[in-house]
């Protein structure tokens, strides 16, 4: 989340706190510190040899990387973190509505001609976004086509591997099956799920 610039008005400002609470600070630091990325990259971070960690640093598979933060954040749900804060639940809902309202957004900007009209629409009246973060959002779909939908594309992903890897298990290790997961590098997640089985 960027620092608010002194000079934003009141009220860009206010629809980017509102946006950005603190409940929604609390899955961000689930998603981008612990367990989210900086787990990821300390998985990545051990890869040997070196290599083999670069070429899985510079070309990582969005879909994995994306899709691994927002698969853990459920699985902390899952697990009973902020288990009896309704407000922490709701934010989590909205933020997966926002994934997918993100997801439609890319997709239909680039390939079925949604204007920017519809696309603020989307995501204010639809996925409950505020004006600030929509606003960013339009722009940001504009200028990197593709990477919108790798967080709900790998959710699913991730959640799918974890899946079919339970039903082959005897034992299923949780801790086990994601270090194993981390341990292969941000390679999209079929082909991670071929090299643990």
């Amino acid at each position: 989340v960027t620092p608010i610039d002194p000079s934003t008005p009141e009220k860009a400002a206010e629809s980017k706190l509102r946006e950005y609470n603190n409940y929604t600070l609390k899955w961000l630091t689930i998603h981008e510190a612990l367990p989210g990325h900086y787990i990821q990259f300390e998985h990545l971070n051990n890869i040997m040899p070196e290599r083999r960690r670069l070429l899985r640093s510079l070309y990582g598979n969005g879909a994995y990387i994306e899709g691994w933060a927002e698969y853990i954040a459920q699985v902390m749900m899952d697990e009973g973190f902020m288990k009896d804060d309704p407000r922490f639940r709701l934010t989590m809902r909205k933020i997966r509505l926002r994934l997918l309202a993100n997801t439609i957004l890319d997709i239909k900007m680039h390939t079925m001609k949604m204007t920017d009209e519809q696309a603020l629409s989307l995501m204010k009246n639809r996925a409950f976004q505020t004006a600030a973060e929509a606003e960013g959002k339009l722009v940001r779909a504009k200028l990197s086509s593709t990477q919108l939908p790798t967080y709900y594309v790998g959710l699913r992903q991730w959640q799918d591997f974890r899946k079919r890897y339970e039903d082959k298990a005897r034992e299923f290790d949780m801790l086990d099956f994601h270090n194993r997961a981390l341990d292969q590098g941000p390679l999209p997640v079929e082909e991670v799920e071929s090299l643990v089985q």
